[in-house]
């Protein structure tokens, strides 16, 4: 089974078990391997277990016990899921978030899909060009794109970016209009 783990923000992978003993995999670590509809948290998983009981360090497996087994098609995958919503970490455990000095966040609040798009560079490019009240708007809602996804909430991050880039169009619009009105008033 070739596994992914997500770890320091990044995705990593793909890794098999025995491999995953070298790498620091805690049981809230995300992980996500063929089968899966999304990550889940790897204390989370039947799959996993090995990993945590001890069983891939015991010498009495057998090579053909811990060997890779040969792909097999089936048309439903069961997941055991265990709710560690419910069980809430230690603060020590919980990584701070880069953003924000002392705000504290869990790795489960990582969500399945990427960043939307926060057009930091349009907005940034329009506020120093134009300065005007709606480049500024644009460039928080940039900001506030990936704040909203980096705690998870991901509805908030599509709307801030959608909210984004139609700032980014208005500003472009209305820097537009003095052009076109000194072109019309005082061209040949």
């Amino acid at each position: 089974m070739k596994i992914w783990i997500y770890i320091n923000g990044q995705q990593e992978g793909p890794y098999t078990l025995e491999e995953l003993l070298d790498k620091p995999v805690d049981e809230n670590t995300k992980v996500w391997f063929e089968g899966l509809a999304k990550w889940y948290p790897a204390g989370a998983l039947e799959q996993m277990r090995p990993l945590f009981d001890g069983s891939l360090t015991n010498p009495q497996h057998t090579e053909s016990e811990t060997a890779e087994p040969a792909e097999v098609e089936t048309d439903t995958t069961v997941v055991t899921v265990v709710d560690t919503e419910a069980e809430e970490p230690a603060a020590e455990e919980k990584p701070a978030s880069k953003y924000a000095p002392g705000r504290r966040f869990s790795k489960q609040n990582i969500p399945d899909e990427p960043c939307p798009p926060t057009y930091i560079g349009w907005t940034v490019f329009l506020t120093i060009c134009c300065c005007s009240p709606v480049s500024l708007a644009g460039l928080i809602a940039s900001i506030c794109v990936s704040s909203y996804y980096n705690s998870g909430r991901l509805r908030q991050a599509r709307k801030a970016s959608e909210v984004a880039a139609w700032l980014i169009m208005a500003a472009i619009a209305l820097g537009m209009i003095p052009v076109m009105l000194m072109s019309a008033l005082f061209g040949k």
